[in-house]
Order: C-alpha cells, then sequence, then structure tokens
C-alpha cells in the first residue's frame, strides 16, 4: 500500500461523520490528514441516521420555530438529572445550528425540522438520503481539499 502517506499533520481513525468532519475541519485548516478505516466501506454506523439535533438553524427560523438555545440547555441538563458536564453540553448546543449551515455548505441537503419523540421540540433535522448521503458529500469535499482516505486500512498504532 505504497499510497498511504508515511507522514501527516494529522491522522483520524474512522470514517464516520465525526471523523469526515474532523478531517474536512484540519484540511481547510491547512493540515495534510488522512483518515484510516478499518473496514473496506467508508462511514460505518453514520451511514444509517436519519438526522441530527441543532436549535437556532436557519431552517428553524424560516419555519418560525422559536426554541432556543438556553431552553434546549435546560431541557438537555433537566433530562440527564444534572449529571452531563454542561460546559459540553453548552459547547454543542450553542454549535447545533452553525454545524447544520456548516454541513450545508459541504453539500448536505436537510429536508425538514422535525421532532424525533412524542412532544419534544422541532430540533431535529432530516438528512435527504440519509446518513449515506452525508457521508459521501463529507468523503466527497475531503478529498476536494486533498485528505487521504483509506478504507481497509486498520490503526494498529501512531507514531508521533
Amino acid at each position: 500500500m505504497s499510497d498511504i502517506p508515511e507522514r501527516v499533520d494529522a491522522a483520524v481513525v474512522g470514517s464516520g461523520i465525526t471523523g469526515l468532519a474532523a478531517a474536512l475541519t484540519l484540511a481547510e485548516g491547512g493540515a495534510k490528514v488522512a483518515v484510516y478505516e478499518k473496514q473496506r466501506s467508508l462511514g460505518g454506523t453514520s451511514n444509517f441516521l436519519h438526522g441530527t439535533f441543532a436549535v437556532e438553524s436557519a431552517m428553524q427560523r424560516e419555519r418560525f420555530i422559536d426554541f432556543n438555545r438556553d431552553e434546549a440547555f435546560k431541557s438537555t441538563m433537566e433530562y440527564s438529572h444534572w449529571l452531563a458536564d454542561p460546559r459540553v453540553v453548552r459547547a454543542i448546543i450553542n454549535e447545533s445550528g452553525p454545524t447544520i449551515a456548516w454541513l450545508q455548505d459541504q453539500g448536505v441537503v436537510f429536508t425538514d425540522a422535525t421532532i424525533n419523540m412524542p412532544e419534544a421540540p422541532r430540533t431535529y433535522h432530516v438528512v435527504k438520503g440519509k446518513g449515506e448521503a452525508m457521508v459521501k458529500a463529507l468523503v466527497t469535499q475531503a478529498k476536494s481539499r486533498g485528505v487521504g482516505i483509506f478504507p481497509g486500512v486498520p490503526v494498529t498504532r501512531l507514531l508521533k
């Protein structure tokens, strides 16, 4: 496998949506990045998602959904009986709307902001083509920015 680089600025292990988003973000910042996936296909279980959480997205504003970040924070913390790390919860919630916009910039299409459980606020952003389409869009963008993607290559150790 001579096309696998010996040195990169960042090695991402796993080609799920989180790994692909990390690789793409690093590449946008100028890093030389390689993504290694032990499976022969990319995306893992990310291929099967239907949507993702977000608050204060453009899609929600267009639909007059007024559930805001503070309400989402309180709801999430109450759901966890205030055991979740509030700084992490706040960061996830505060970045959720901008993350939807970033994903849209990468070519991901969302069809609706709806509920994912009874009586829940409309924070569930449905992906057109499900997770498989999101994985494909992120892979396309990552490759266009020079990210090396290596399916079927398990990582057994990292040299630093």
